[in-house]
């Protein structure tokens, strides 16, 4: 079974930090569920994230950051409207729909066909802290492809627990709302999904979103 340690203690995070930097794939604590991880520049690990979930080829995973700081490397434009919602809603559940920076050397599971990614800055201070000193993480929920993220350590550790190297227990997640998602990557920019942050909060906003 994979090792599990409390997201309160202090070394916690330096395992993790360890583990990612190694090319392992871990589970983290976002707001109301477990989340798989891997160093968004490592592609096998990144590959080593898909085959354990069993997602379909071509598949990308999510990217989460740190800070609004940290995407300006990543994309290829960020529009005033992304940036509104970016600081108003981040951290949080809103994730954004951004184009590739092409200097970019990562596979997200794609092998770089969409020349886009969703991003997002996580609520949560245990992932925040961990994003701080790895940098973009590779994501992608707790669970097996087209199911239910897991929000119990207990659940994770028996499912995954022989393929994935750590997880970072900080108790049972209450189940919630999912994240929203607006597609920047064209104008007008586009909600593609409504979660926590809803249609009314955006477009109070951003008046132009469809």
């Amino acid at each position: 079974m994979s090792d599990r340690l409390l997201t309160s203690e202090p070394q916690t995070l330096v395992e993790a930090l360890t583990y990612i930097r190694a090319g392992g794939v871990i589970a983290i604590p976002i707001e109301n569920a477990y989340v798989f991880a891997a160093d968004a520049f490592n592609r096998s690990a990144v590959e080593s994230l898909h085959l354990i979930r069993d997602d379909p080829a071509d598949q990308a995973a999510s990217v989460m950051v740190p800070s609004i700081t940290s995407v300006r490397g990543l994309t290829a434009s960020l529009s005033e409207e992304a940036l509104i919602l970016a600081e108003t809603f981040w951290p949080g559940k809103l994730f954004l729909q951004l184009k590739s920076n092409r200097s970019l050397t990562w596979d997200l599971g794609d092998g770089g066909s969409l020349n886009q990614f969703m991003v997002r800055v996580p609520n949560n201070d245990f992932a925040l802290a961990l994003l701080k000193e790895t940098g973009p993480l590779a994501v992608a929920s707790a669970g097996l492809s087209g199911r239910p993220a897991l929000r119990e350590p207990g659940e994770i550790n028996e499912v995954f627990g022989s393929v994935i190297h750590l997880i970072c227990d900080d108790g049972a997640l209450d189940l919630a709302l999912g994240s929203t998602v607006v597609d920047a990557t064209a104008f007008p920019h586009r909600i593609v999904r409504e979660g926590e942050v809803t249609n009314t909060q955006l477009r109070a906003l951003c008046p132009t979103l469809v």
